[in-house]
C-alpha cells in the first residue's frame, strides 16, 4: 500500500493509493475450503464423456491452492498431488496420469500416478501438508437416482453445505452424464437446517459403547464431555470419535455395564458439521442378552414393491431383552427345501432393543420416500437381501449360530381378493404373538397407512374382544380452513380384518353429493374423512347431510350404518 500526502493551500489532501497483492499463507488449509463436488466411479456405458474415472475438485477459497504434495486417500490406499495450483472458484479434474489427455478439452486437469474409484462405493479423503483433513465424502451406489447409475457421474447438489453427504449428492442430470471441469447439472440451493439425530447405539464390549447419529457431526462438539450424561453413577472415562465419516461416537465406561441393568443416555449440544445443534435426546442402553426362539419374529414383508421400489422385511423384538443381530442373516430356499442365499443383516453389534420393529432393506431412502410414515431410526441398510419372487416365496430369520428363529412362506394369493395390483402393498401380522405359519395371520396392509407400515406397529393389528363400531367425530364441523374441525373423521372399529368399505354423502332430499370410499380396504382400526365438499370439490352448503357407509366382510356379508352429521359456520 502506498500513501501520498499533499499540501493545498491550508488544507491537507491524502491520497491513498491501493496495491493488491496475492499472497501466499503458509497455514494449514480449512476444512472444506477445497471439496470434491463429482465421483466419476462407473463410467460404462459412455454418452460422450471419455470413458474414464475422474473426481472432479473446487476451490471454495479466495486464495490458490497448491496441491504439491498433498495426499489423496482411496480404496484402503494413497497417492500424493504433484505441482499444480488451483484458482479461487476453479474447478480441477482429478484422473490417473495415463488419461489427461482425454479430458484437457473439458478443464484444468491433474493427473496422478495412481488412481482407481469403487464401483460400490468408498471413502474419498484429501489432506494436505501438515496431515490436516480438508474434506472427506463416503459416497456409495446408493446415491445414485434409479436408473441413473452406470456411466453416471454422482454430483454434489449445494456446493455451500459441502459436508452433508446422503441427500447433497444424486446422478447427473447432464446429457453427457457428467459435468467435468464445470458446475454441476444438479446445482440448487439444499441448505441443511436440521440439527443431528441420535438413532440408536452398537455395543463394542461390556464397558464401551458406538453412538450412531444421522449425520456427519461437528467433532469438538461430539467429543465434549459436556455433551453426554449416564444415569445410575456410570462415568464416562473416554470420548472417541470415528474419523473421516464423524458420525458414530465411542463412549467408554469406567466401570463394566450391568447385566439386566437399563441405562438411560442423554447427549445434548452436539452439532451437525453445517452447525445445527442437537439440544437434547434420551436413549437407553444395556449389555445385549441371548435371544431365545420366539423372541424375535418375522412381521411385515414387502416382496414385490412398486416401481422403483425395494424389497423390505420387518422383525420384532417381542421380548424385553436387548438383544445383538451380529452375524444374523436372511435366507430363503431352493426347490429342493434347502436354506440358500443366505445374507448377512448386519456384522456389529447391532441392537434391537425390546419391542423394537426393524425393517431391513437394501435402500433405506427408497423405503422412506415411497413410504411417508416410515421411521427411519427402525430401518437397517443390508448390503444385500435374498431374492423374494413376486408370486410367492419364503423368507427365514437365522441368528448367529445359523438357527432358524422364524419363517414364513408367503403368497401374493394371501393379499385381499379385491386388490387387483398388489404391488408397493406389505403382508403384516395381525397378531406378532402368533406362528408365521398361520396364514390367516397374514393381511393386506391398508390403504390409510400408505399400503405399508415399515418401522412401526402394523396398520392390522388386532385388538381382542373387538366389535364393529362406526362413528362419526365430530358429529359438526366447520370446513372453513381455520385449522379447527375442519373436517370430519369416519372412524371404524371392527372384529376382523379384510373388511371392504363403500361410503357415500347424501343430502336431506337423498341426492349423493359425493363418494368417500370406494372398495377400500380397511385396518380394522382405521377412518376415512370428509372435509364438507362435493364431488366438483366445492363446499356444500351450512346443513345436516347424512353418511352411508357399507361394509363388506371377507365372506361378502354385508353391514350398513347411517349416520347424521352437520357441516356448520361459524358466523
Amino acid at each position: 500500500m502506498t500513501i501520498i500526502i499533499k499540501r493545498c493551500k491550508s488544507l491537507l489532501i491524502y491520497t491513498f493509493s491501493f496495491i493488491l497483492l496475492s499472497v501466499t499463507i503458509a497455514t494449514a488449509q480449512k476444512a472444506s475450503e477445497l471439496i470434491i463436488t463429482e465421483i466419476m466411479a462407473d463410467p460404462t456405458p459412455t454418452k460422450g464423456l471419455p470413458e474414464k474415472e475422474y473426481i472432479e475438485l473446487y476451490n471454495r477459497s479466495y486464495r490458490s491452492i497448491n496441491l504439491n504434495q498433498w495426499v489423496l486417500f482411496y480404496n484402503a490406499t494413497s497417492v500424493r498431488f504433484p505441482d499444480i495450483s488451483i484458482n479461487p472458484k476453479e474447478y480441477l479434474i482429478v484422473t490417473h496420469r495415463n488419461n489427461i489427455a482425454d479430458f484437457q478439452a473439458y478443464g484444468k486437469v491433474v493427473g496422478l500416478n495412481n488412481f482407481s474409484l469403487n464401483n460400490a462405493g468408498s471413502t474419498l479423503l484429501l489432506k494436505d501438508t501438515k496431515n490436516s483433513t480438508v474434506f472427506s465424502v463416503t459416497y456409495t451406489d446408493r446415491w445414485y437416482t434409479t436408473d441413473k447409475a452406470q456411466g453416471f457421474a454422482l454430483e454434489m447438489i449445494d456446493i455451500d453445505y459441502p459436508c452433508v453427504e446422503a441427500g447433497n449428492w444424486v446422478s447427473s442430470e447432464a446429457a453427457l452424464q457428467g459435468t467435468p471441469g464445470k458446475e454441476n447439472a444438479v446445482k440448487a440451493s439444499q441448505p441443511d437446517l436440521t440439527p443431528p439425530s441420535l438413532e440408536r447405539y452398537e455395543s463394542e464390549s461390556n464397558s464401551t459403547v458406538k453412538l450412531i447419529f444421522s449425520e456427519k457431526l461437528d467433532s469438538l462438539s461430539a467429543i465434549s464431555r459436556n455433551a453426554y450424561i449416564i444415569d445410575k453413577s456410570l462415568v464416562i472415562n473416554k470420548i472417541t470419535i470415528e474419523s473421516p465419516a464423524n458420525q458414530h461416537v465411542y463412549l467408554s465406561f469406567s466401570t463394566p455395564l450391568q447385566d439386566n441393568t437399563l441405562y438411560t443416555l442423554t447427549a445434548k449440544n452436539i452439532a451437525d458439521c453445517s452447525g445445527n445443534v442437537l439440544k437434547e435426546t434420551k436413549l437407553s442402553i444395556a449389555n445385549f442378552q441371548p435371544a431365545d426362539s420366539g423372541d424375535v419374529v418375522v412381521n411385515e414383508i414387502l416382496f414385490n414393491p412398486r416401481s422403483g421400489g425395494e424389497d423390505f422385511v420387518e422383525i420384532y423384538n417381542r421380548s424385553n431383552k436387548f438383544i445383538s443381530l451380529k452375524d444374523w442373516t436372511l435366507a430363503n430356499v431352493d426347490a429342493a427345501g434347502t436354506i440358500t442365499n443366505s445374507k448377512l443383516i448386519t456384522h456389529t453389534h447391532f441392537i434391537l432393543q425390546p419391542r423394537q420393529f426393524l425393517v431391513l432393506s437394501r435402500n433405506s431412502g427408497i423405503v422412506k420416500a415411497q413410504y411417508f410414515k416410515t421411521v427411519s431410526e427402525n430401518i437397517l441398510e443390508m448390503a444385500s437381501l435374498p431374492t423374494f419372487a413376486d408370486e410367492s416365496g419364503t423368507v427365514i430369520l437365522m441368528n448367529h449360530n445359523k438357527k432358524v428363529f422364524d419363517r414364513f412362506d408367503y403368497t401374493e394369493d394371501l393379499h385381499h381378493p379385491l386388490i387387483d395390483d398388489k404391488s408397493g402393498i406389505s403382508l403384516e401380522k395381525a397378531d406378532y404373538n402368533l406362528p408365521s405359519s398361520i396364514l390367516s395371520n397374514w393381511h393386506s396392509a391398508v390403504a390409510s397407512e400408505g399400503y405399508a407400515t415399515p418401522g412401526y406397529a402394523n396398520s392390522q393389528g388386532v385388538t381382542a374382544n373387538q366389535k364393529n363400531l362406526f362413528i362419526i367425530e365430530p358429529e359438526i364441523f366447520t370446513p372453513d380452513g381455520d385449522g379447527s374441525d375442519d373436517v370430519t373423521q369416519l372412524k371404524f372399529s371392527l372384529d376382523i380384518h379384510g373388511y371392504i368399505a363403500n361410503a357415500y354423502v347424501f343430502d336431506m332430499q337423498g341426492r349423493m353429493l359425493k363418494q368417500l370410499a370406494q372398495n377400500q380396504l380397511l385396518g380394522v382400526n382405521d377412518q376415512l374423512s370428509w372435509d364438507g365438499k362435493s364431488a366438483t370439490n366445492e363446499l356444500v352448503a351450512v346443513g345436516y347431510y347424512v353418511i352411508f357407509v357399507e361394509l363388506f366382510n371377507p365372506n361378502g356379508e354385508k353391514q350398513e350404518f347411517k349416520a347424521k352429521v352437520v357441516v356448520g359456520s361459524k358466523y
